[in-house]
């Protein structure tokens, strides 16, 4: 089955914060990085329960998986055929607790 993706506005503001972040050095990069994130995102079509559960439905409500991209770690929950993107986050920051999932995803 081909999966529907769907980004939290948490996981979009990150994103967009990522992006301009890295634009400050090189507007390229950052278009590369975006790109190459989306590829990365729309691999989540097929099978996405294959990446691994960072956090299980007792503790917050649905499957959380992750997967990454680079050095960012993109957490995300499947809810029948479609894929919540939850996060995206650099993999050297606190990892995010399951209290602090946006819906889409926990509650």
């Amino acid at each position: 089955m081909l999966h529907r993706i769907r980004l939290t506005d948490e996981a979009r503001r990150q994103i967009e914060t990522i992006s301009d972040y890295i634009a400050i050095d090189s507007p390229t990069n950052a278009k590369r990085w975006l790109a190459n994130l989306q590829v990365r995102i729309d691999t989540l079509k097929n099978l996405p329960e294959s990446h691994a559960i960072l956090y299980p439905a007792e503790i917050a409500g649905v499957d959380v998986r992750q997967t990454f991209y680079g050095v960012y770690r993109i957490l995300y929950s499947i809810d029948k055929d479609i894929v919540h993107i939850l996060t995206v986050r650099h993999g050297a920051r606190k990892p995010i607790g399951p209290d602090e999932l946006e819906e889409g995803g926990s509650k």
